[in-house]
C-alpha cells in the first residue's frame, strides 16, 4: 500500500491516488503514522532500520510514501499543557517522522532535510552557488537591513518584491513610496529584496518528469534539462519553479512543497502521474522525461 500523508480532502493527494490506483496500486491518506487511526512500531540502532505500520487494527506493507505535501500542525493553545512543553512536544514528534521516513527502505517523495521539514523556507539567494552552477541565474536580489541601499534597489524599477530573509511567509509586491515605511522596520528583521519582472512559467519536477504549466510556449523548454539537474543535485524529485518568461530566463522561485492547485488540469494530471511513477520506481517515461502541457494558461 502507498501511504500519502496529509489531508484527505488535499487535491494533489487524491489525484497521486487516483494515478496510482490507474496502476492497480492501494493507496491510504493519513495525516500522520504515529497517530490514530495510524499506529507504528519503529526499532532502529546504528545498523538498521525496521518499522510496521498499522492502520485500525490491521497492518500494512509500506511500498511508497509521498510527504511532501504535509505541513505540520500549528501548536496553538491546550487546556493540558503549558505552550512552552506543547512545542517542545510537537518538535519531538516531527523529529521522529523525520526519521522514520529517512528509515524506510520504500520510496519516499521526498526524504526532506531536517530545514524544509520544520517549515523553514529557504530564500532563493541561499540556491545562488546550486543554481549558477546548471546555468539558472537568479533575479537580482539583496538581503539588507541598511535603509539607504533600500531605497537604491527601489528606485530604478519604482517598487520591488519584499519577503523575510529566512524565506518565510509571502512574497508582495511593495511600491518606491513606501521605502520610509520598509526601511523603518529593517534595521530589525532585515529583508530580502528582488527586482520585478513582467511574466513567469511555471513548471514542476514530479519524479522522472519536468511539468511545464498549462499553455507554457515551446520557448521555455530551452532550461528544462537544466532545471532537472538542479532538481537531481538538490536531491529533489518533486520540487515546484517559477522562471520568467523573457529571452534569457532567471528564477523567480523553488518551492520544495509544490503548489499543485497553481497549476492548470493538464498539468496537475501529468505531476500526479509522475509522482506515480517515482513511488513506484516506473521506468518506463518518455526519453527527455519532459511533459508539455497544452491547456489554456
Amino acid at each position: 500500500m502507498f501511504i500519502l500523508l496529509g489531508a484527505s480532502d488535499d487535491p494533489c493527494l487524491l489525484a497521486v491516488s487516483r494515478a496510482l490506483a490507474a496502476r492497480s496500486h492501494e493507496t491510504r491518506t493519513i495525516s500522520h503514522p504515529f497517530m490514530d487511526p495510524a499506529c507504528s512500531a519503529w526499532r532502529f540502532d546504528s545498523q538498521r532500520s525496521d518499522a510496521v505500520l498499522a492502520i485500525e487494527g490491521k497492518s500494512v506493507a509500506i511500498d511508497g510514501v509521498l510527504a511532501a505535501r504535509r505541513v505540520a500542525p500549528l501548536a496553538g493553545p491546550h487546556a493540558e499543557w503549558s505552550q512552552e512543553d506543547l512545542l517542545y512536544n510537537r518538535a519531538e514528534i516531527e523529529a521522529a517522522l523525520l526519521g522514520w521516513l529517512w528509515g524506510l527502505p520504500c520510496p519516499v517523495i521526498d526524504r526532506p532535510p531536517a530545514w524544509s521539514w520544520y517549515g523553514m523556507r529557504r530564500p532563493i539567494l541561499v540556491w545562488s552557488a546550486l543554481l549558477r552552477q546548471h546555468g539558472l541565474p537568479a533575479l537580482d536580489s539583496v538581503i539588507t537591513g541598511d535603509v539607504g541601499e533600500i531605497m537604491r534597489f527601489l528606485a530604478p524599477q519604482g517598487g520591488a518584491a519584499i519577503e523575510h530573509a529566512n524565506g518565510c511567509g509571502a512574497r508582495q509586491l511593495v511600491p518606491e513610496t513606501r521605502a520610509a515605511e520598509i526601511a523603518e522596520h529593517a534595521p530589525l528583521a532585515p529583508i530580502r529584496l528582488t527586482e520585478l519582472h513582467d511574466g513567469a512559467w511555471r513548471a514542476c519536477v514530479a519524479g522522472p518528469h519536468l511539468v511545464w504549466d498549462d499553455g507554457t510556449p515551446d520557448a521555455a523548454t530551452q532550461i528544462s534539462a537544466r532545471l532537472r539537474a538542479f532538481a537531481a543535485a538538490a536531491g529533489l524529485r518533486f520540487v515546484e519553479f517559477v522562471v520568467t518568461s523573457d529571452e534569457k530566463p532567471r528564477v523567480v522561485d523553488i518551492e520544495h512543497r509544490p503548489r499543485f492547485e497553481l497549476f492548470g488540469p493538464l498539468a496537475q494530471q501529468a505531476i500526479a502521474g509522475g509522482v506515480a511513477d517515482a513511488l513506484t520506481r516506473n521506468g518506463n517515461v518518455r526519453r527527455d522525461g519532459e511533459t508539455l502541457a497544452r491547456g489554456s494558461p
